[in-house]
């Protein structure tokens, strides 16, 4: 039977079979696919390299200033423009750089001056460019004071403030009347990297204490907050100083009740004429306890 069918085969036949057998493909070795795929790698990696170069170039261009350094002509640098989210001033600013006048581009290194500008502790990021022609650019985000700390070092008082992200930093251009009314930190354990402070770990549990004391309206009226029981495992505890010398007692749990009580007492306390109240504690479970000073004997 396969001998006729052979037999009777013309060469169309022989061409479909030669065509069949050029559609099948053989299987791909995995060498050869490794080779391919370290080949991409290759090209992957030499256009990163590409962009790479580019970036540089640009930056380079933008910050080096790559005209002056093949030309004979300098720039004078006729403007400072300054921008800061925070309170440093233009004036402090221009006595800190010290630019001589008449200074050119190629007078000044911006890098070196930005390592200068981040070295000040309340400086949290600072930017300088050069503007062609004639313009230098600096550009600064600052810390914003939380509290207030004072310490002795090197046998001076200095006062630091704290951010909410917990960074102490001493106070640039910083209203002194602001800082009077701050409130003071108190009972925290703190390591100095070399003349500050270092971060304060329980930074942000203070900040949400002090974020519904503000939306109470009771910052205002405390001169110190003592965080020494902050930490404490079993019951975490935050004391609070008033300028009339009273002490608060918080629990870290639950602050919207806490501080309904302390209104309530205040306006009973008012109404009574009981001004002299020398502690309340409002840690305890479901009740508050109220000392004054001046509570009348019966």
């Amino acid at each position: 039977m396969s001998k006729k069918k052979l037999q009777n085969s013309d060469w169309r036949d022989l061409i479909r079979g030669a065509g069949a057998l050029k559609q099948r493909s053989a299987p791909v070795p995995w060498r050869a696919r490794l080779r391919k795929l370290w080949l991409w790698i290759r090209r992957l990696f030499l256009l990163c390299a590409i962009g790479g170069l580019a970036f540089g170039a640009w930056y380079a261009y933008r910050n080096l200033y790559i005209e002056e350094i093949f030309s004979s002509e300098a720039h004078p640098i006729k403007k400072i423009e300054f921008k800061t989210d925070g309170v440093i001033s233009p004036k402090w600013l221009t006595s800190y750089l010290k630019l001589p006048k008449k200074s050119t581009f190629n007078d000044v290194n911006i890098f070196a001056l930005k390592n200068s500008l981040e070295s000040l502790t309340q400086v949290k990021s600072a930017s300088v460019e050069r503007i062609y022609p004639d313009t230098l650019r600096i550009v600064m985000t600052e810390h914003k004071p939380m509290v207030k700390f004072f310490a002795k070092v090197d046998y001076t008082d200095r006062i630091y403030l704290m951010s909410p992200e917990g960074i102490f930093f001493e106070p640039i251009c910083v209203n002194a009347g602001f800082v009077e009314k701050l409130p003071s930190l108190a009972g925290a354990s703190l390591k100095f990297d070399g003349s500050v402070p270092q971060k304060y770990e329980h930074a942000a549990a203070l900040e949400e204490f002090l974020a519904y004391a503000q939306a109470k309206g009771e910052l205002a009226n405390w001169k110190e907050v003592n965080v020494s029981s902050l930490a404490n495992l079993t019951m975490p505890l935050l004391s609070v100083k008033t300028r009339n010398g009273t002490q608060i007692i918080f629990s870290t749990k639950d602050y919207i009740k806490q501080f309904d009580r302390l209104e309530y007492i205040l306006r009973y306390s008012k109404e009574k004429g009981l001004n002299a109240i020398e502690r309340i504690d409002l840690s305890l479970k479901g009740r508050a306890d109220v000392k004054y000073s001046d509570y009348p004997k019966k």
